[in-house]
């Protein structure tokens, strides 16, 4: 059942397929409205290929791959979402109300994923740009090869964590079980200070913590080249 307002569709996904889904999303954000999808039923890849401006609220939890490949819109979540949310983002939002699963917000290049909840292993893993925060804890090899962007994290990590990095950064307020190949600390900017501040001020993500409780980690740098000198530590990584 669609059910058109003048600025709002409502979309029952109730006995629709998730292809009709879809297709009424699209349509609804061309003609300028917002849209509302009733019972999801955590039903995946709802939401996939989103490439216009506009808001979508999915009241309830969802699948795999969600809002995946999102181009321009703001998408909300209010509930849970399983395996990579927002994969290959490449602007718009996506706020997610509860938790997420593995591999959240993988190999996104750009715009942002607010998970207020926990999430799975491999969050943000191979990310290229962009920004992801979570609100409570990651699990193992969060921030894998990461080679771009911001990761914020205001919980605990699993073992691994930025294991491998490139470039970008990574704040971690709670405690870190075990630093990845190559991953480092450094000191917070003033510049960082006032990243976070902005960030965590804006999508109000775990109480809005100071920017001086976080932990800045970033790319040692010596897997940019093969060394002989760094043998073990390339095994590992490999």
């Amino acid at each position: 059942m669609v059910k058109v307002a003048e600025k709002t569709l409502e979309i029952d996904c109730t006995r629709r397929t998730t292809s009709e889904v879809n297709k009424a999303i699209y349509a609804g954000l061309e003609r300028g409205q917002s849209v509302m999808v009733r019972n999801p039923a955590s039903r995946h890849n709802l939401g996939v290929g989103i490439n216009h401006p506009g808001k979508v609220v999915f009241d309830g939890n969802v699948g795999y791959f969600c809002a995946g490949m999102l181009k321009h819109a703001d998408v909300e979540v209010r509930g849970n979402c399983g395996w990579s949310v927002g994969e290959d983002m490449m602007s718009g939002s996506i706020v997610v109300r509860g938790n997420a699963s593995a591999a959240a917000g993988a190999a996104i290049r750009g715009g942002i994923l607010v998970v207020h909840g926990n999430a799975g292993p491999r969050t943000g893993i191979s990310m290229k740009g962009g920004a992801i925060i979570i609100g409570g804890n990651v699990d193992y090899m969060s921030g894998f090869i990461m080679q771009k962007g911001v990761f914020i994290i205001c919980g605990n990590t699993g073992e691994a964590l930025a294991d491998s990095m490139y470039e970008g950064k990574v704040y971690v307020r709670g405690k870190v079980a075990e630093f990845g190949n190559d991953a480092v600390t450094a000191e917070l900017t003033a510049e960082d200070k006032a990243l976070l501040r902005d960030l965590l001020t804006k999508y109000k993500v775990a109480g809005i913590p100071k920017p001086t409780e976080f932990t800045k980690i970033v790319s040692g740098k010596k897997l940019y080249n093969f060394n002989m000198k760094d043998y073990e530590l390339w095994r590992v990584a490999l």
